[in-house]
Order: structure tokens, then sequence, then C-alpha cells
């Protein structure tokens, strides 16, 4: 017998497990409008932890379900496992779980070019293809979420703590984009999940800015050359964040910035085009303050000289 669960999502019990259908076309999962202002990291919209929560109510009345399937119209970034599993972890529930798509969205979001890709796919199943990095760089990642309001606030955070890190532990940074800590009191998964990866790209980007990295060679660069997905919204983020002290950068971020969003989809739950589109805006205002510093600095040369 099914139980209709609130937001159109369907819940079916089969074989001790129970299912959701979850039409969300051209809903973006956890993202909602841009922030105002200088943030870029627009607010967590948890609809999965929503229906995860009346779930764990339903297991809890029932001991016999052993695990969870969502079924999906469409293929979903890989770090919505990632929330997903966060939550159940937290929970302490040992429960299974997959997401069914129902089709792959043109273009293919797991296509990649990345000589390092973050994730990789079985079939439709994203796996991590990075090793799981010692506690020390996930714990660094959440001290900055935790002692940080926005991502101006961990961008800051992250510059002061990048002097810590060498060069060489950049892809261990990165790396807790797929292996992040424990959610702490306070946050919801989707938000500790996606928070986390924005301040690992951050630390993995000071620390390149720190030791003269062009972005050719950014390891940043390349987690946004692989399969779609959250992280690629952070490191283009954080990119972003770089520029606005290195405005010599702009042109070649604003290229990237445009050709991954010629990758995203049109329809399914991917984020990654609202967000190239406030990276570009703030790309625009970084271009406008670079001229302006421009004209100032001819200014006073000119004043100088006379």
């Amino acid at each position: 017998m099914g139980v209709i669960v609130p937001k159109r999502h369907f819940l079916f019990r089969s074989s001790k497990r129970i299912g959701i259908d979850m039409p969300w076309k051209k809903k973006p999962f956890g993202w909602g409008k841009l922030l105002s202002g200088a943030s870029l990291f627009p607010p967590v919209q948890d609809a999965t932890v929503a229906v995860l929560n009346q779930v764990n109510d339903l297991i809890r009345e029932d001991a016999s379900i052993q695990g969870i399937t969502f079924r999906v119209d469409t293929l979903e970034p890989p770090s919505v496992e990632l929330a997903i599993q966060s939550m159940l972890d937290r929970a302490n529930s040992k429960l299974s779980f997959e997401c069914v798509p129902d089709s792959i969205p043109d273009p293919d979001p797991r296509t990649s070019s990345a000589i390092n890709p973050l994730w990789k796919y079985s079939k439709n199943k994203p796996v991590p293809a990075f090793a799981q990095p010692v506690d020390e760089f996930a714990k660094a990642c959440a001290t900055i979420v935790t002692s940080s309001k926005d991502c101006v606030d961990s961008w800051q955070r992250a510059k002061e703590r990048s002097p810590d890190f060498t060069v060489d532990q950049v892809e261990s940074l990165l790396a807790v984009m797929v292996f992040p800590s424990p959610v702490e009191t306070g946050f919801e998964s989707t938000e500790w999940v996606r928070r986390n990866q924005l301040a690992a790209a951050q630390l993995a980007t000071n620390v390149e800015k720190l030791n003269g990295v062009r972005i050719a060679d950014s390891k940043v660069v390349d987690i946004i050359n692989g399969p779609l997905d959250w992280s690629t919204d952070s490191a283009m983020v954080a990119l972003a964040q770089r520029v606005s002290e290195e405005f010599e950068l702009i042109d070649e971020v604003r290229s990237i910035v445009h050709r991954t969003s010629a990758r995203v989809p049109a329809g399914g739950t991917w984020s990654c085009s609202a967000v190239a589109k406030g990276v570009l805006k703030f790309l625009d205002i970084a271009a406008r303050q670079s001229e302006t510093a421009q004209q100032s600095e001819s200014a006073t040369e000119s004043l100088s000289s006379n």
C-alpha cells in the first residue's frame, strides 16, 4: 500500500525497501536564488532532507525496512547522494539507498576533460575518484565552515589558513569535497556538504595563489573540468574570489566559466548554470574595478610627471 508524502514525493514499499519518486525536473536541488550583495553562494533548500525526515519516521515504525530507493526523473549531481549519506550517518542509520534516474540529460553531465576528476561513474552510479584524506584536512574545512557566516567570510578564513598547507597538499584538500567530516550541530546535511566543498575549494585556491600556480595548472580548475556537480559550483566561486585579488586572471577564468555553462543540461536539477551566471556577473564587477584602478594609476602617474 502506498503512502503519499507531501511535496509530490511518492513513497512505496517493496521487499523491505521503501522507494520515493521525486519528479523535480527544472527545480535545482539544494539551490535557491542567488544571494544579494557580495555573496556568490545561494541559500540551501533541503527538499531531500525534508523527505528523509519523514522516511525516518516510517522506518522507526517498521524495522523490517532495510533500504531506500530514490527514483528521479533524470540524473542528479553526485553530491546529492553525498548529502543523503551524510544525513543517514548523522542519524546512525545503517540503511542502504540508491538513486535511480529515468534518463540521462543532454549534454551528458558525466563527461569530463579533467586530468584527475573528483568523481567517476560506474554506469549511472557516481564514485569518488580521490582517496580519503587524513582527518586534518577535513577538520580544517569544517573549522572554516563553523566560524564563517557566508562565502565572503569563509574566503578570508581560508586565506588565513592557506600558509599552513603546501601546494603538494592541494589534492588532499580537494578530497574533502567528497569526504567531508560528519555533519555538525546547527547544519542540515546539504548545507554542510556544500559549505565544506566551498571551504575546500577556497583553501586549495588560496594555497595555489600563494604558490604562484597558474590557472592552466590549477587542480581547482581540474575539478571544474570534471563531471558536473555541486563541487563544480564551489570551484567556480573560489576561482572568482581569486580573480578579485588578481585582476589579470579575469579573461582566463571567464572563459572557463563560459565553457562550463555550455555543458549544463537544460533540464533536471543542475545548479551550475545559475551559479555560472552569478560568477560571470561577479567577474564583470571585477573587470570594472580593474579598469577603475588602472585609470587611477594613470592619473597619478600623470600628476607625478607634471
